[in-house]
Order: structure tokens, then sequence, then C-alpha cells
């Protein structure tokens, strides 16, 4: 399936609460923000973040897509939700919005889909989001499906907050051996005002290089393994993992330097450094990382291939389960930064998932 993703200034492209909360194991590292000298980018004058570039309308870019699946997150009123750059939005702090996602599925694709989809505020899953008080929710996609999902985004302090609609489609076919997922996500950043612009306080552990792009180690954006020294994807070649119901888990997160090529622009330096959050779901419900922590933050440098975190999960209840770890790229940085010049500097944005199983045996 082809997939497009647009965030009303159009991005093109494409249970249960858990009771328990796992540990994450590292060195000492020390922690870091995001400035406009590590993105590698010059501040537009005046004070101005975003670029004003024009964006085709929902109706103009659904008129020629025939096949595949098109999304985007659009304001349910103008007057509250104010479009100020590509996939960027300014509302007033502290009332609640209404967004609409907008999904079109044409009829030249070749079956339903069902997506199972979730929203993120801030790295954080937002439970009340849609009209019930879970989590997630599942969608029916019929070929020529056109509908919009409401979505109810609480009240925001002042300050930059990142949004995130994400999917995962046809359900029914994961986990795979290899731990691959296709997600479908659409992106905006909103500045709830007054702001103190441009960039979103977070703090990046440094993390150390285990692989080097330098030996021609392969570069990983993301995967899971159980090894502390080998590149084994998860439990391969069984994509469920098999422990004892008393059992904590515990497995490595790999994750390596992100950068994005604009084959539209001249010769750019190379980005010496790229950041990250890594987030972590049971059965689709996000579980804390330490506590009242529901992300790792992470930076690794330019010559990084990957970087190997230890992670612990507390034990979970008998039977099978879905562990999806999501990784974000350049958390915190509005979109329109981040897409940045068509003609200049494109940052990392992307969001990546690896998808396991992990099946929990009764006690011996």
């Amino acid at each position: 399936m082809r997939y497009y993703a647009l965030s009303h200034s159009l991005l093109f492209l494409a249970f249960f609460v858990m009771s328990c909360s796992p540990r994450l194991e590292s060195n000492i590292q020390t922690p870091s923000g995001i400035s406009w000298d590590n993105l590698q980018v010059t501040p537009q004058p005046n004070g101005t973040v975003c670029l004003g570039i024009e964006i085709p309308s929902w109706d103009q870019v659904k008129r020629d897509f025939t096949y595949g699946l098109l999304g985007g997150i659009l304001p349910d009123d103008i007057s509250e939700i104010r479009e100020i750059g590509n996939g960027t939005f300014s509302v007033d702090a502290n009332k609640p919005q209404t967004l609409n996602l907008r999904l079109w599925y044409p009829e030249g694709n070749d079956r339903s889909a069902t997506l199972r989809m979730f929203v993120l505020l801030d790295e954080r899953q937002i439970n009340d989001v849609f009209t019930h008080e879970r989590g997630y929710n599942d969608v029916i996609l019929d070929k020529g499906s056109d509908i919009t999902i409401p979505l109810k985004i609480p009240p925001l302090a002042a300050g930059v907050h990142d949004l995130i609609a994400i999917a995962v489609p046809y359900l029914e076919d994961y986990p795979v051996s290899e731990g691959i997922v296709k997600l479908v996500y659409w992106r905006i950043t909103i500045f709830a005002n007054p702001s103190p612009l441009p960039f979103r306080k977070l703090s990046f552990l440094s993390l150390p290089a285990e692989g080097s792009i330098k030996k021609d180690d392969p570069l990983i954006y993301l995967a899971l393994t159980i090894k502390k020294d080998k590149l084994v994807v998860w439990n391969w070649p069984d994509p469920w993992l098999d422990i004892d119901a008393n059992n904590p888990i515990e497995f490595f997160t790999l994750a390596g330097h992100g950068y994005v090529d604009n084959l539209d622009a001249p010769p750019l330096e190379e980005l010496k450094a790229s950041f990250f959050s890594l987030l972590f779901f049971i059965d689709y419900q996000q579980i804390e990382i330490a506590p009242n922590q529901m992300a790792i933050y992470g930076k690794v440098d330019k010559g990084t291939a990957y970087t190997r975190i230890p992670v612990t999960i507390h034990p979970l209840p008998e039977g099978k389960h879905h562990m999806l770890v999501l990784r974000i790229d350049s958390p915190g940085v509005p979109m329109c930064i981040l897409k940045g010049d068509p003609k200049g500097r494109i940052l990392p944005n992307s969001v990546y998932g690896n998808l396991v199983g992990i099946n929990v045996l009764p006690h011996k």
C-alpha cells in the first residue's frame, strides 16, 4: 500500500493500562538541549520562525490521489487554530481545541484496511482524544472511504507542542520475525501563545556509539534485540519471545544517526548530531520508561551507526502481547523548521516503529 501524509499544511510523503513500569539502565551521560547551532540552521530575521510557503489544499491533493491512503490533520475552526507555516499552527494557550483527522482511501485500493490509531501530545499518549476513554481507536476503511475523525486536544500550556497521530495498518499481519511494522503518521506542531519561541525545552542524553559508520557498521535507525553484544533482531527467527510470568523482560534498543538529503539543495555541511525520543507501548498503551518518565531522549553524533540502550520492563500478565517501540526524530522542534526551505536544509522529522511479540507463559 502507498501512504501519504498531509498535515493541513499538507506534509506529503505518506486494553489495559499497565500496572507496572519499565526501568531504564544506562551509564551516566551529559544532558543537552537543542539549539539553532545543533540544527545547523540560520534563524530567520526579525524572530520569524516559519517561512511562508504556499501549500495546496486537501481538495486539490485528493483530486489526483487514486491509490493508497491520504491523511491530514486540519483545524476544526480556523478562527481558533491559525496556520503559521508548513505543518505548524498557532492557538491560544489554556483553551481546549478540536482538530480533524481527514482520511481518504480511494477506490483504486485492492482491499479494505483496518487501522489501529492513537495520538501523542509531547511524546505522551492522549487516552481521551477520541470519543471513548481508550487510548487507541480501530478504524475500518473500505475502498472509497472519505472520513473525518474528531480529535479532542486538551488545553495547552504556553509553549511549543508536538502532536502526532499514528496508525498501524493491517494489524493482523503482526508481529513478524524482523520486527518490521508499516506505520502511518501525521505530525504537526502547535504554538500555544504566548510562546517562548522557538523550541520545547528537553534534555537529551549523549549516547555512546557502539557501531561506527567509519567502520562500515550498518546504520540502524531503530531495532530491538535481546542480545547484549550482537545484531540479532529480537528473538530471530521467532517473532515471539517466550518468558516466564514472573520474569522481567530485558532487551536492548538500537538507534543510529539520522539525516535527510535534500536533492534540490546545494551541497550542505553534514549534520553533526541528531536527536530523537524513544517511546514504549504494550498492547498499544504507552508505558513509563522510568518513574514519571514516558520517553528516552537521546542524541548521537554523525559517526554513530548505532548505540545500544539497555531496557528492562517489569513482568507482564500471562498471554501474548505486542510491544511497539517508536523513534521520533527531532522532538520539540517546529515542523516548519524541520521541513525547512524546500531548496535548503531539511532536518530529520520521521517516526520509525518496531513491533515484536512477547508470549508470557504460566509460572513453572
